[in-house]
């Protein structure tokens, strides 16, 4: 079969490679779709702290079931359209003893640590399956991992009703958070985007933007604030001026949380949180209910919420070396997804 595999950093190759076989719990998907997400760049480039190569890219996998264990007996049938969740646990370490297996101390990651979705098959157990109804398309369905991400996100935060949300980056993660900080009832939410055609299209997803090459946020945050700060503070940019600016934004007993997933070392000055007893939270991935949970919010909402229009490209798996390029350079408005079945 036809995969996109890493085979070292900053070197993504599309090459044959046995179709993987399934474990004694694991079901071989035939991939549809598969969604290009910020952290295979961090990944590409070299900055995930625990990726390994080579690999087959991609976590954010919809496609179809083509083969079950032997003597399986459970919901799911052949052909049944699915997405997976990509986290692999090992059931037994202390975390997943605390019922914390997404951040488990052996943890693994489809496309990450295992090989992933950008390919025509791959593998994962039957019990990260989730069940795509049919009167749901591919092409909105594909975005139920990253939503998981952003559900997952307001369980660690547990945003208030009518709270002030600052979030720096509007790419598709910092969309996800302000989707469902309005769902949550914040009282304004804000996202900073300096990629003005993307700020554009975050705006007319009806969320307020500012350019911070144009506007500084700390100005805006006295605006909005008084001085005082937002409720929440969110990074999903990564980038070194909006983490090191996170806690002038926040309120004192405020809160602020990180979506950075690099190994980039910052001078960041701690004090900052100490004085104002801020609460940092940090956020990596979401449990199986969270997951089941952002796959339901998008199957609910998204055509009052128009989450369709999130999907600005869909390329053949043979232009994923465009897919990759087009993320590193910002020419992306949003999400990409790659169809697998066209090499």
């Amino acid at each position: 079969m036809k995969a996109a595999v890493l085979k070292d950093w900053f070197n993504l190759e599309l090459t044959d490679v046995p179709v993987p076989i399934p474990g004694p719990d694991e079901a071989l998907i035939k991939v549809r779709y598969g969604g290009v997400c910020g952290s295979d760049m961090v990944v590409y480039r070299h900055k995930h702290m625990t990726a390994t190569i080579p690999r087959v890219l991609c976590h954010e996998i919809l496609g179809t079931i083509e083969t079950l264990p032997e003597g399986y007996d459970g919901p799911f049938k052949l052909g049944q359209r699915v997405l997976m969740n990509p986290v692999v646990s090992c059931g037994h370490c202390s975390a997943c003893r605390r019922g914390l297996g997404h951040v488990c101390e052996n943890l693994e990651l489809l496309g990450i640590h295992r090989d992933g979705g950008f390919a025509e098959y791959t593998k994962v157990g039957v019990d990260k399956l989730v069940a795509i109804p049919d009167d749901f398309p591919d092409e909105v369905a594909i975005l139920g991992e990253p939503f998981a991400v952003g559900y997952h996100v307001m369980v660690r935060s547990q945003l208030q009703k009518g709270d002030t949300v600052f979030i720096s980056g509007g790419a598709a993660v910092g969309l996800y958070i302000a989707i469902f900080a309005k769902a949550y009832g914040a009282g304004r939410v804000i996202i900073s985007e300096v990629n003005e055609p993307r700020r554009q299209f975050v705006e007319s997803m009806g969320i307020e933007t500012i350019n911070p090459m144009q506007t500084d946020p700390m100005d805006l945050m006295r605006e909005v604030t008084g001085g005082g700060g937002f409720d929440m503070v969110y990074d999903t940019s990564g980038a070194k001026s909006a983490t090191l600016q996170m806690p002038d934004l926040t309120r004192c007993g405020g809160k602020m949380m990180s979506l950075n997933l690099s190994g980039d070392v910052y001078d960041f000055v701690i004090g900052k949180v100490s004085f104002k007893e801020i609460t940092l939270i940090g956020n990596r991935l979401y449990s199986q209910e969270d997951f089941e949970g952002g796959v339901r919010f998008v199957e609910e909402n998204w055509r009052k919420l128009h989450l369709d229009r999130m999907v600005s490209d869909i390329l053949p798996l043979s232009d994923i070396d465009k897919a990759i390029n087009m993320m590193i350079n910002g020419d992306n408005l949003c999400k990409i997804i790659i169809d697998c079945r066209k090499i």
